[in-house]
């Protein structure tokens, strides 16, 4: 839920991985649970899929070479028509373009204040042969086509102080558009500290609605003072129960409160809960080894003082971890009714899971190997 420094370029790399299996099994039988007082549907699904290994199908980017094949910090990543990949690389604030054997296309933006540049590209949008692009510092939105054309740029009132770091956002119908953001902690202390919102901005650009609000659980904010300055962070980062947010292209999306194995499906406002499926899924328990990993990147942090970091340490103390790790930390809508939800990777991992979940139904467990 935090933002985190990208890998050098010599060692970044992208690989694209396919399933090694067949599409979701369209016979199985699907039933309601129950409804809720307001007719809200809920699903339980009644087991779990079989798991199943992902196999590396291409990969992109090189060690070394021209910056259009090379990676300094991948923000996000889409499959577009026709097997074109697009990547956004947060490091070259830029959209680079492969086709599907992974040769380099094109690259569109590149830093700088021009209408087609970027100072903080963030997250991409892509519908159909269009992509967005949201650029938090500049506060805009930039649309090219896939062939590389300009299409649109758009101020937003978006900020990061306001609206926190943006997880995800979609256009709508109409101009207007969703953000997701989640909130860290400043000083002085804020209302909207460790909180996560969604929010509707009109066709001018403008806020029109908070759509969703919420705070981030297990989120514990530490202020020092020291002289006359104070800051601010955030211990039990890894273990943090936020929200994952995912947009439909064919409107509404997904939600999921990240501390239980549950899906919220929205309407098309974003804002009515309209089916909720949970699947039974048991939480990892968090480890001696992974409490000590976590302390000791604590301690690695040179930039802090002492004062600053014996506090840390006596409010880690003091407050404990958590017994288990969340559930959920990301979500992909990939059809109608379909979700890949990603479990939460514990520190130390191997594995990636994703669980592909339609219909009420839990279909497969997917894994891959941990970035």
């Amino acid at each position: 839920m935090r933002p985190t420094a990208g890998s050098p370029r010599t060692t970044a790399a992208l690989a694209l991985l396919a399933l090694a299996c067949g599409g979701p099994n369209a016979d199985g039988q699907t039933g309601v649970a129950r409804r809720d007082s307001a007719g809200v549907a809920i699903y339980q699904a009644a087991s779990l899929g079989p798991r199943v290994e992902a196999r590396e199908t291409s990969r992109l980017g090189a060690v070394d070479g021209p910056p259009e094949r090379t990676f300094f910090r991948v923000r996000d990543a889409r499959l577009g028509p026709g097997g074109v990949i697009v990547v956004l690389d947060g490091g070259d604030d830029a959209v680079k373009l492969f086709d599907s054997a992974g040769r380099a296309l094109r690259a569109l933006g590149g830093t700088g204040e021009g209408p087609a540049e970027f100072s903080a590209a963030w997250l991409l949008e892509l519908r159909g042969d269009t992509v967005r692009v949201l650029d938090t510092d500049q506060r805009k939105i930039v649309t090219f086509s896939l062939a590389g054309e300009l299409l649109a740029t758009r101020r937003i009132g978006f900020s990061v102080s306001q609206h926190g770091f943006p997880e995800a956002f979609a256009s709508a119908p109409g101009g207007r558009l969703f953000i997701a953001g989640v909130q860290g902690c400043g000083f002085p202390r804020r209302p909207n500290d460790n909180q996560w919102g969604l929010f509707a901005f009109g066709p001018d650009g403008a806020v029109e609605d908070t759509v969703q609000i919420g705070f981030v659980r297990d989120a514990l904010p530490v202020y020092v003072s020291s002289g006359r300055s104070t800051a601010c962070t955030v211990i039990q980062w890894p273990f943090e129960a936020g929200p994952a947010v995912a947009f439909d292209p064919a409107g509404g999306g997904v939600w999921s409160p990240g501390d239980a194995f549950e899906i919220r499906w929205l309407d098309e406002s974003l804002a009515r809960v309209t089916a909720i499926m949970r699947y039974p899924v048991e939480h990892r328990a968090v480890t001696g080894a992974q409490r000590r990993a976590f302390q000791d990147v604590l301690d690695a942090r040179e930039f802090l003082s002492e004062q600053f970091r014996r506090t840390v340490e006596q409010s880690a103390d003091s407050a404990g971890y958590p017994d288990v790790w969340p559930a959920v930390e990301a979500l992909q809508v990939a059809g109608p009714g379909t979700v890949w939800a990603r479990r939460v990777t514990p520190t130390g991992a191997v594995e990636q899971e994703w669980d592909v979940l339609t219909d009420g139904r839990h279909v497969r467990t997917v894994v891959l190997p941990a970035a």
